[in-house]
């Protein structure tokens, strides 16, 4: 009498399918996820209104809304109210403050010239490098300022501060990066499961014809 061998139907194969297809539309939802917003925060990252500018020797107000690190450019081509202020690329020796209005706590502002870290808008018509680095612990508003070592009033020039834009500019590609890490993970998962699903029906419905023999 023969023994029987039950073998799972073709259709096994859109199991197979399935996880792949899964897999695809898990991917594709990732990286539009992780994507979709880049346009605007590139644009928010380089947006220079959110910067406080401030005319030195001189003091301003700066409102933080938000814990963490904070940024000082010294720009040092400007037009702050209709006037126009140019000056050495390289920072000039300031001795700078941040205090607290509510508090009057003071804040360290480190010196942090980076030559690399800066912008140039309008045809180089505003142009800032990084020259200071500030770390806010509470939110509020600031008073800003700075002076020259030897007390003179001459010449003055503009700080701008605010967001780090190539730190933001960090965040945004390692999130980007992230994403597609991950979606590019799942896609290869799941075509390696279909893959093994597709080995696996494959086997079973098509035995190699010992196993066949063995069964009878």
């Amino acid at each position: 009498m023969e023994k029987q061998t039950t073998r799972p139907s073709r259709w096994y194969y859109g199991i197979a399918v399935l996880v792949f297809m899964f897999g695809c539309l898990a991917a594709t939802t990732i990286t539009v996820l992780g994507t979709r917003g880049l346009p605007s925060s590139i644009a928010e990252a380089h947006d220079l209104s959110r910067l406080t500018v401030v005319v030195v020797p001189g003091s301003g107000e700066v409102t933080f809304s938000e814990v963490g690190a904070y940024a000082v450019y010294y720009e040092y081509r400007s037009v702050v109210d209709g006037v126009r202020y140019t000056g050495c690329e390289t920072p000039p020796s300031f001795v700078c403050s941040l205090t607290s209005n509510a508090t009057g706590a003071e804040v360290p502002v480190v010196p942090d010239y980076v030559e690399t870290n800066g912008y140039s808008v309008g045809r180089g018509s505003r142009v800032g490098v990084l020259a200071m680095s500030i770390t806010i612990n509470e939110p509020g508003t600031y008073t800003f300022s700075c002076r020259y070592p030897d007390g003179r009033a001459e010449p003055r020039v503009v700080v701008a501060v605010g967001h780090n834009i190539i730190w933001e500019y960090f965040g945004i590609a390692a999130s980007t990066i992230g994403s597609m890490v991950v979606s590019i993970a799942v896609l290869f998962s799941s075509t390696v499961a279909a893959i093994i699903i597709a080995i696996i029906v494959a086997i079973k419905t098509h035995p190699p014809k010992q196993l066949e023999q063995a069964s009878t």
